[in-house]
């Protein structure tokens, strides 16, 4: 029986991609924030799409919001570290730079609307953050490096199967380590998050 790891080797490769998957996030938060200096009408609209899921999520008891919450975090996963195996760009896109903008768009919602300090909203999202963001980040940079390696491996002629086999055991190798990190992320959303302000959970 398979021995099962939850911390496989973190090579450099993986420690300097990920490393820029940070940056992008960041970036990506700027960009939602400043959207409300930019086109206060525009991020208004959007972000109130946004806020039309949390009143859904409000009906819900809190396994209700656990199953949607860990859900959602799931489909965003696996469509990073699919898409990542044959073009490494997408995880960025669909798993960064979306989550990236819409926490810009909520802090700036809260702050421009609410009264609502940046410290107080992004120390809310740092119970359950701790454990999503690094998830998502890690789950980003799996996928990115699992494409980049076969994409390598096509062009230096090795045999697709054989090659791109190896690439795949060694890129969900980390993913009980992120199944883990989402589910207890989702728990601590639903269950400490609310307790500790007025924001509503964040998905």
């Amino acid at each position: 029986m398979a021995k099962l790891f939850f911390f496989p080797a973190f090579t450099r490769p993986y420690r300097m991609l990920l490393a820029f998957s940070g940056f992008v996030l960041v970036v990506s938060v700027a960009l939602g924030y400043g959207t409300w200096a930019a086109d206060a009408a525009l991020a208004r609209q959007a972000t109130d799409q946004v806020m039309a899921r949390f009143e859904i999520m409000a009906g819900l008891n809190w396994w209700g919001q656990f199953l949607v919450i860990l859900f959602n975090n799931l489909k965003v996963i696996v469509l990073a570290i699919i898409s990542g195996a044959f073009i490494p760009l997408l995880p960025f896109l669909v798993g960064l730079l979306s989550n990236g903008v819409f926490l810009g768009l909520l802090a700036g919602y809260y702050e421009y609307e609410k009264g609502v300090a940046n410290s107080t909203f992004f120390l809310n999202l740092l119970s359950h953050g701790l454990f999503e963001i690094p998830a998502v980040l890690l789950a980003v940079t799996v996928g990115a490096l699992w494409g980049v390696r076969n994409w390598r491996s096509f062009f230096r002629g090795e045999k697709a199967w054989s090659s791109w086999g190896d690439h795949a055991k060694a890129s969900l190798a980390f993913v009980p380590l992120i199944l883990v990190l989402l589910f207890i992320a989702a728990l601590v959303e639903v269950l400490v998050t609310p307790l500790l302000g007025n924001l509503p959970s964040f998905v």
